[in-house]
Order: structure tokens, then sequence, then C-alpha cells
């Protein structure tokens, strides 16, 4: 991966996730954390990993970041000097959850 892509990936992390703590209404008692974003080489999608807490609020603050896709896309394109801001697409990071259940398990197998 280019350094470009690396530099864009990293602000557009920085940038959307403060952007979402602003202008996203989440439940009550919600976090929402990006772990990566991963921009195509022609920088015009990008996909964004998110961790979500509580486990049980997922799919309706995904749902709630999808919808304001558009709105965050065009906030970022005021703040970021670059001509092509990447179109996001959300994604649950299943590697938090895949390290969950493996410490889970590990957990299981000590107590025994």
């Amino acid at each position: 991966m280019s350094q470009r892509i690396e530099r864009i990936n990293e602000l557009v992390r920085q940038e959307l996730g403060r952007f979402i703590m602003r202008e996203v209404e989440l439940p009550e008692n919600s976090l929402v954390t990006i772990t990566r974003v991963e921009t195509t080489p022609d920088m015009k999608n990008a996909k964004v990993y998110v961790t979500i807490l509580p486990d049980n609020l997922r799919g309706t603050i995904l749902e709630l970041l999808r919808k304001n896709n558009r709105h965050l896309h065009e906030l970022l394109k005021t703040e970021i000097e670059n001509k092509i801001v990447p179109n996001f697409n959300f994604l649950i990071d299943d590697q938090e959850v895949y390290a969950n259940k493996i410490d889970r398990i590990l957990d299981e197998i000590r107590q025994e």
C-alpha cells in the first residue's frame, strides 16, 4: 500500500471518528470506534471498519451510520484538502469479535 493511501486512511479514520461523535445521534451509553479504513487505490471507495459497544446495538448503530453516510461524506469533503474523498462502506470489524471469542474460550480453558 502506498504512503499516500495510508495517510488518507488515517486521516479519514480520525476525522470521520470526530464527525460521528459530533454529528450522529447515537443511542445512550453506546460507543463506536473506527478500527481501520481501507481505501481503494483509485481512492473512490473506502471500507470503514467499526466496533460497536454494546454488542446488542450493532445493527441499530450500523444502520444509523449508513443513513448518515452522505452527510458524513460532505463534512469530510469540507475538511480534507484532497480532490477525491472516498465513498464509505461501514462494516463491523470481525477481527475484534473473533479476538473476543478466542479470549472467552481461553478463559474457559483456564477455569477447567
